[in-house]
């Protein structure tokens, strides 16, 4: 059954290593379905129902104002064991994002917290059936990331902290993606198989086992409500109520003329300087990552005029 049209092939490589801790670079192909239609998404889902195919392992990259305006989901990896795929999620709709999120059928991920936090936001799409693999490895003891889970469990080497950090920070709405990013998006699905499997095999403590069963039923729902940004921000709890109203509205203000000039919040004034503004109670005699507008000054100082009214 030929769902997808796109093929491409992507080179990467993993490092293994052997009982005597010797280095081996393997190279390896890894085709993978390119998926941009609506329809093409809803023929892998119902396909997967056809196969009986259950579980499938799941990753999202997206943009989170790092080089544009506001957050953004841009790619979903996915996994059944035997293909990959990407779904290009600036392409298909929020409804068709939708009946695979949503779905009966169970997603493998490494922390979902944040791709959950991202949906629900973006698309109002609530993350089911999800096998969260960091609630298994806190479990049992261990708190670091995917890479060293990965080395640890399945004895396989990783590019490191910081050239993981570096793809982490590439630009995922740039079209076409390229190789390395192709193959820095498929690793990160490739082996949650494998490291369930290995996480299972150490959770034999049937008390530890019904504890992280009862966790997955809740660890893509949300714990709090969604704050704002402002009351995010840091020390925020420890501010008078007098100066978290200035840092409300200065946030406001920030946001939009973010979202007008198509930017990163922060590439236009720092949480810092906002907290300083909010604390001086003026938008007066500051330096901005990047010089304003005289609009966009303007305003900041109807922000601080609008707080003050809301403290009358």
């Amino acid at each position: 059954m030929t769902l997808i049209p796109c093929l491409a092939k992507p080179l990467f490589f993993a490092r293994m290593f052997n009982k005597n801790s010797v280095c081996c670079i393997v190279y390896c192909m890894n085709e993978y379905k390119l998926i941009e239609k609506d329809e093409q998404l809803k023929a892998l889902v119902e396909h997967w129902h056809e196969e009986g195919i259950l579980t499938v392992a799941m990753d999202f990259e997206g943009e989170f104002n790092l080089h544009i305006y506001g957050e953004h989901l841009c790619l979903v990896q996915l996994f059944d064991r035997k293909d990959f795929y990407i779904v290009d999620a600036m392409k298909v709709s929020g409804a068709a994002l939708k009946v695979l999120l949503e779905s009966d059928i169970e997603k493998i991920m490494f922390d979902c917290s944040g791709d959950s936090t991202l949906v629900r936001r973006v698309y109002g799409i609530n993350l089911a059936n999800v096998f969260d693999l960091r609630v298994v490895a806190q479990a049992l003891g261990f708190v670091n990331g995917l890479s060293a889970l990965i080395e640890r469990n399945l004895k396989l080497g990783t590019e490191g902290k910081d050239g993981k950090k570096k793809k982490q920070m590439s630009n995922w709405l740039i079209r076409p993606l390229k190789p390395e990013q192709v193959s820095y998006a498929l690793d990160d699905v490739k082996y949650l198989f494998d490291l369930r499997d290995s996480l299972d095999s150490e959770l034999t403590d049937p008390d530890l086992r019904k504890k992280v069963a009862r966790q997955m039923e809740t660890c893509a729902r949300p714990i709090h409500p969604d704050k704002p940004e402002w009351e995010r921000a840091p020390g925020y709890k420890h501010m008078p109520h007098r100066t978290r109203i200035f840092l409300k509205h200065l946030y406001i203000a920030r946001d939009n003329m973010a979202r007008r000039r198509n930017c990163p919040a922060s590439y236009l004034i720092d949480k810092k300087t906002l907290s300083r503004m909010a604390y001086a109670e003026t938008s007066e005699k500051f330096e901005f990552m990047q010089p304003l507008r005289r609009d966009e000054l303007d305003s900041l100082k109807k922000a601080i005029s609008e707080a003050e009214s809301e403290l009358r």
